[in-house]
C-alpha cells in the first residue's frame, strides 16, 4: 500500500493518550512513550498518527523525538483542531506541528472534524495553500461521512483528499455501508481509530474461536479484519503488546470467516 507517494505499513500505531490528554500535555512517561514509538518503528510500524490537541502539540513532540532520523521512511499523520479552521489560523496549527514534529513537511495533514462554523472551502482552501508551499504533503480529513467526504473532494481543485480517518472496528461498521465502498472507488485511504473497540476485543470468545484456526488472538483478528478495507491505527505503548498487533500482518482470514465477523 502506498500513502502520500510512500510506502504505508499494512498498520500503523495511534498516540492519543501519549504525553498528555485534550489540550493538555503530561511530561511524566515522556521516555515509555518515545521509546515504544521507536520500537514500533523498529518492528516495521511506518504510519505513525497524531494531532495537535493530543497533549496540547506535546505528543507530536514526542513523534518527532522518536522519529526525527528516520523521518524521511515514515509517514506522519496530524491533525488540526476545528477551532482552527479559518485559514490563517489553520496555516498557523500546520506550521506549528511541523515545528513539533521536526519534520520538514508533514507528510498527511487532516481536518480533524468537520466544523459547523467555518465554510469548508475556506479549509480545503487552506490545505491546499499549505501544500503548495511544502508544510504538508498530502491532505486529508477525519470523521467525515461520504457525503462531507465527497464535498471536500469537489471542494479541492490543485490537490487531491487522500485520507479520511473514521472510527471503524467490529463493533462500529457503520463506514462499511457506504463510505468504504466510495472511498476504495475514489482513491481514499480510509484510516480506521479505536479499531479494537476501546480495548473490547480481547474478550471476545467469537473472535478467539475465530483466532484458534490461526493459532491468533481476538485483538489480531480484529484487526486482520479492518485491514482489508482500511489502515487501523491502534494504540500500544508495551513492547508486547505491540508484538501482538503486528501478529495480524502476514496473513488473512478466509472469506468464511471474514464474513462470520460481518455479521457480528
Amino acid at each position: 500500500m502506498r500513502l502520500c507517494d510512500k510506502e504505508a505499513s499494512p498498520l500503523g500505531l495511534g498516540t492519543w493518550g501519549m504525553g498528555g490528554g485534550f489540550w493538555s500535555p503530561d511530561h511524566s512517561r515522556d521516555d515509555v512513550y518515545v521509546n515504544a514509538i521507536r520500537y514500533a518503528y523498529e518492528r516495521g510500524i511506518r504510519v505513525f498518527d497524531t494531532a495537535e490537541m493530543y497533549g496540547g502539540g506535546h505528543t507530536e513532540e514526542l513523534v518527532g523525538r522518536a522519529l526525527a532520523d528516520v523521518a524521511d521512511d515514515v509517514i506522519i499523520i496530524s491533525k488540526v483542531w476545528p477551532n482552527h479552521f479559518h485559514y490563517d489560523d489553520l496555516v498557523r496549527s500546520a506550521e506549528a506541528s511541523r515545528r513539533r514534529l521536526g519534520v520538514k513537511s508533514i507528510d498527511v495533514y487532516l481536518l480533524h472534524w468537520p466544523s459547523r462554523d467555518v465554510p469548508l472551502q475556506e479549509s480545503i482552501r487552506a490545505l491546499e495553500d499549505l501544500v503548495d508551499r511544502g508544510v504538508i504533503r498530502c491532505m486529508g480529513v477525519s470523521n467525515f461521512d461520504r457525503q462531507l467526504l465527497e464535498e471536500a473532494m469537489s471542494l479541492a481543485r490543485r490537490h487531491e483528499v487522500v485520507v479520511d480517518e473514521v472510527e471503524y472496528s467490529v463493533y462500529n461498521r457503520w463506514a462499511e455501508r457506504d463510505l468504504i465502498p466510495f472511498a476504495r472507488q475514489a482513491g481514499v485511504t480510509i484510516v480506521a481509530y479505536s479499531p479494537l473497540g476501546r480495548g473490547s476485543v480481547s474478550s471476545d470468545s467469537r473472535l478467539a474461536r475465530v483466532g484458534a484456526k490461526y493459532g491468533k488472538t481476538p485483538v489480531q483478528v480484529a484487526l486482520n479484519y479492518l485491514m482489508r478495507s482500511s489502515l487501523p491505527i491502534p494504540k500500544a505503548s508495551r513492547k508486547e503488546h505491540i508484538d501482538e498487533l503486528l501478529g495480524a500482518v502476514g496473513w488473512s482470514l478466509s472469506d468464511e470467516d471474514y464474513n462470520y465477523i460481518r455479521s457480528l
